[in-house]
């Protein structure tokens, strides 16, 4: 039997086989909600380790992250330098998790297994448990009025944390669209800078978002006269109802559930993969995709004319390059162009709205926090009451870093909401107005 055992480790060597560890941390912190701001935790919390550099983990599907303050943690954190914390948190759903697990406790929250990780690979196995907190991407009353959270159902109380920080949102569409769309504007095909990034209105889009919407059928509306545009598929990317992008779009362009109050009843609702049928027979297909990097490989695969099966069979009947024109919504946390799952990059792109650019800048959030650019939302941190008191302490500090803008590396669509800090300290962090925490409400200027 041990001869036996022995062969196997020497087998398992030479073939270098992964080996599980456990990384023993003081103290864990498990995490739900938005999968928008997925980097910018990460980010957060390696800011919080000694020497702001902790070790990233993940899953072996990429949606459940972790950071590991091995050497202990940084005076930023407001823990005790020699805990060594552990955070996890889950990024396949989105930011109702937050509210619907984490504090109802309607189900438990999967995060990376802290005693199965690979310290070489830096992948761990995974574990359910009773999530601490999370983040959403849009306030509480956003969720209450969509039906999805009743605040009495969690018992034991929650506490919320607003007006820290905020992230931006894109009209992203598949670089064939992009390219199409350039040719339609009078721009140069093919080119990447910002002048000659094609344009879509807040109405066009929002006739496609909506159950209710004008056409449904083909794109010739937005590109009228041009070859092909009665014939390609009106794809729709979009994001599952518990997500914080899908609630942050249907804000800004159905006011749904911001309208819902009588006399006026002015929201619209969204579209969604039931109401069409899949094989595209009216020219309209919509794919609801669980996190944001899904809804980025919906408009690489059809750019390539690929469905999302894992054999990338190509969805258009006839044979035809049909399938190439998609459109969905992203966070400006993810870079313009960002690689697919495959790893090809360039599948797709950002547009301008209402003609103005979101990602003018690298840090693809200047037009926002200028006021010239609207679609962004104030995130919100929420943990329950009786969650350990280091767990709070450190939630506590990882908001107040998120909404330091002379903390952490400027992270990539992310703005600070103005109070303790100003515009004109900060230009190119700090937003000249705020929602002052409420989704239905426009940015007023702050200063």
């Amino acid at each position: 039997m041990k001869l036996h055992q022995i062969a196997l480790a020497v087998a398992a060597l030479a073939t270098g086989s992964a080996q599980a560890a456990a990384l023993n941390p003081s103290l864990v912190v498990y995490l739900d909600g938005a999968t928008a701001t997925k980097q910018t935790v990460v980010d957060v919390a390696s800011y919080m380790c000694a020497g702001h550099t902790g070790v990233s983990y993940k899953d072996s599907t990429g949606k459940i992250t972790g950071v590991f303050c091995s050497a202990g943690m940084d005076a930023s954190s407001g823990l005790a330098t020699s805990l060594k914390v552990f955070m996890t948190k889950n990024n396949a759903d989105g930011s109702l998790e937050t509210f619907d697990r984490a504090l109802s406790r309607k189900a438990q929250t999967k995060v990376l297994d802290d005693a199965n990780c690979d310290t070489a690979t830096k992948i761990c196995g995974t574990k359910l448990v009773d999530a601490h907190g999370g983040f959403s991407d849009v306030d509480q009353n956003v969720w209450i009025g969509r039906g999805q959270f009743n605040p009495a159902l969690v018992s034991g109380g929650y506490t919320v944390k607003a007006g820290f920080a905020g992230q931006g949102f894109g009209l992203a569409v598949s670089t064939k669209l992009y390219e199409a769309l350039q040719a339609q504007q009078g721009l140069i095909v093919g080119a990447m800078d910002d002048a000659n990034r094609p344009n879509i209105t807040s109405q066009q889009y929002a006739s496609i978002l909506s159950t209710s919407g004008g056409y449904k059928y083909d794109w010739s509306p937005i590109l009228p006269g041009v070859a092909g545009s009665d014939a390609k598929y009106l794809n729709l990317c979009r994001r599952v109802t518990s997500s914080g992008t899908q609630a942050s779009m249907d804000a800004f362009f159905l006011n749904n559930p911001c309208a819902h109050a009588a006399p006026t009843y002015g929201m619209a609702d969204s579209v969604r993969a039931a109401d069409y049928p899949t094989d595209n027979s009216n020219g309209m297909a919509v794919f609801e995709a669980p996190g944001t990097g899904d809804v980025l490989n919906c408009l690489s695969r059809r750019n390539k004319d690929m469905n999302d099966s894992a054999t990338g069979t190509p969805t258009g009947s006839s044979g035809a390059l049909e399938n190439e024109w998609a459109i969905g919504v992203a966070s400006l946390e993810n870079a313009d162009g960002k690689a697919d799952s495959e790893g090809v990059a360039n599948g797709w792109h950002y547009v301008k709205l209402d003609g103005v650019s979101p990602v003018e800048d690298a840090g693809q959030r200047q037009s926002v926090v200028d006021g010239r650019y609207n679609f962004a939302e104030e995130m919100v941190l929420a943990y329950r009451n009786d969650a350990p008191a280091n767990v709070k302490t450190y939630l506590g500090k990882m908001a107040g870093l998120m909404g330091d803008p002379s903390k952490v590396a400027p992270l990539t669509g992310i703005f600070v909401v103005p109070g303790a800090s100003s515009h004109s300290a900060y230009p190119n962090r700090v937003h000249k107005g705020t929602r002052f925490g409420n989704a239905c409400s426009p940015f007023a200027l702050f200063e």
